[in-house]
């Protein structure tokens, strides 16, 4: 039941999170209508978290030599990418309705503060063990 807790208490907070940053930060090139809107996208980008994960370490793999060149840092800009493009996606294609991404980096930033939304959500209503 802990764990079950802890997925609601965290898919809640990045909906907030997702939320509050379209309206605060990128509200004038992030449109957002609302919470139920702000769920809708974060239950999209954990489904497709799913299918992007796979292909993010396939990237690992092929490209070890200039992640070991780069300490880590190509597959960490290739994950941003990843889920930037994800986001942009959902936004443009407007698959939840009042949820819209004017551009591009407007998609980038909204994924770097979502990431660290996220982060701080993991961090304090993780599984504890």
């Amino acid at each position: 039941m802990d764990t079950v807790r802890s997925l609601i208490s965290r898919f809640v907070w990045n909906a907030l999170g997702l939320f509050l940053l379209a309206k605060g930060v990128y509200g004038d090139r992030v449109q957002i209508s609302g919470l139920s809107a702000a769920a809708g996208v974060v239950l999209l980008l954990a489904l497709a978290q799913a299918f992007v994960r796979p292909a993010l370490f396939l990237f690992r793999i092929v490209a070890f030599p200039l992640n070991l060149l780069t300490l880590g840092l190509a597959s960490f800009i290739a994950g941003l990418v990843l889920n930037a493009l994800v986001f942009f996606a959902i936004g443009q294609t407007q698959l939840i309705s009042g949820f819209h991404v004017r551009d591009f980096w407007a998609a980038l930033g909204m994924t770097v503060l979502y990431s660290l939304v996220n982060a701080v959500g993991a961090m304090l209503f993780g599984r504890r063990e």
